[in-house]
């Protein structure tokens, strides 16, 4: 088996399928994996699967525990809404709510799969099918053969390109800044172990502590009619995030004039697509369904894809292509509605009609205290996702 792309999803797939007794070589297009980024929300549908993996004790090390997640106002920071998570999401779902940063969670599955079975500087630039194999072109000249391909290698995936043609992902309108603050830098903001979510006219900011503790992070996005590069290493500077968030509440603005150094990328997505699969050769995570970050589900969902892929194959390795239509049927349904629900999380997010505002402020408010908020039905469906009942053949809250 063969996987384009070192990316989580990527890398995940490779432990699941390691797992289920299944040979796989990994293809990584840069000369280390690169410990950029900053943080990343492992909600309990993607920490239930890393654990059946076997990573339950790593992450815990590195990780953050929330005890729910915040929704406050852009102005005065009135709490608007909240949600539990902590023990309560734990003993809910069955597995823990989790921030990490995302360099953390890629040495986690890098240990897991003990730093073998990949190869660096061995970027995919193409591949042929026959009726029994495939065979990948490494930008090198170098030609290996397995018996199907799993592209997991982006929102800008070559072997996406190759099967349905190239075309350009979708701009959202949103851009969004991003930064990582030393946790002593903001111990007198008093911010709490939440998801702090700040909501405001055409733009938003979520925020928490990550890397056990050690550091805050926090992504603010904004609409803009004009994108930043889509990079995770797009240089912004401090003044222009000030100026961003000009007029909001002293807290965030104290977080970003504590932050060292500020990110400004693009933010895309794709359509849905009816089919990631031709042949021998298949789409997982980004490559398949890029979706915008406000229910911060994409790294879960190519969790989820790597998982319910490896369970395909190890039930009918005699007939991958069949085992790799039946990973499609199981996880089309379920990223779209995802990709739908990131969509329209965006204008709950970030709308700018006064009236409309005042109304949702309204109808959250009836669930902000922690003690007696509860779980909105599309958190028990998200979060209560099970990748092993969906591969016997069970509900799972697919």
């Amino acid at each position: 088996m063969l996987i384009a792309g070192g990316g989580i999803g990527g890398l995940t797939t490779l432990l699941a399928v390691r797992a289920r007794g299944i040979d796989a070589q990994l293809f990584e297009q840069t000369e280390a994996f690169r410990q950029v980024g900053a943080g990343i929300q492992l909600s309990s549908n993607a920490t239930r699967i890393l654990r059946a993996l076997g990573l339950g004790e790593a992450l815990a090390r590195v990780c953050v525990y929330p005890e729910g997640r915040d929704y406050r106002a852009w102005d005065d920071g009135d709490r608007l809404y909240y949600t539990p998570l902590g023990a309560r999401a734990e003993a809910q779902f069955g597995a823990p709510y989790y921030h990490a940063h995302r360099a953390d969670l890629l040495d986690v599955l890098l240990g897991g799969i003990a730093n073998k079975g990949f190869r660096l500087n061995a970027r995919v630039e193409g591949f042929a099918q026959t009726a029994d194999q495939v065979t990948v072109r490494l930008a090198d000249g170098t030609k290996l053969t397995g018996d199907v391909l799993i592209g997991a290698d982006g929102i800008h995936s070559t072997v996406r390109g190759q099967l349905f043609g190239k075309e350009l992902p979708r701009y959202t309108g949103n851009v969004a800044w991003r930064g990582l603050v030393p946790a002593e830098r903001v111990a007198h903001l008093d911010l709490g172990r939440v998801t702090g979510v700040w909501m405001g006219p055409n733009r938003s900011i979520v925020q928490y502590f990550v890397a056990a503790g050690r550091t805050f992070n926090w992504i603010g996005i904004s609409r803009s009619e004009q994108p930043a590069r889509e990079s995770w290493l797009a240089e912004g500077r401090i003044e222009d995030a000030l100026a961003e968030y000009s007029g909001w509440n002293r807290t965030i603005r104290s977080i970003i004039a504590a932050t060292p150094r500020v990110l400004r990328q693009a933010l895309y997505d794709r359509e849905p697509l009816l089919d990631w699969r031709v042949g021998r050769v298949v789409l997982l995570g980004d490559a398949a369904h890029p979706m915008m970050p406000f229910y911060a589900q994409g790294a879960a969902q190519s969790i989820e894809d790597a998982y319910v892929l490896a369970g395909c194959l190890a039930a009918n390795p005699a007939e991958p292509e069949a085992a790799l239509q039946r990973y499609v049927q199981l996880r089309q349904p379920r990223t779209a509605w995802m990709q739908d629900l990131s969509r329209r999380e965006e204008e709950l997010y970030q709308m700018t009609d006064a009236a409309a505002i005042a109304a949702r402020n309204a109808r959250m408010r009836t669930n902000r205290s922690p003690e007696s908020a509860s779980f909105p039905l599309e958190q028990m469906r998200l979060y209560g996702y099970d990748a092993e009942a969906v591969l016997r053949g069970g509900a799972g809250t697919a």
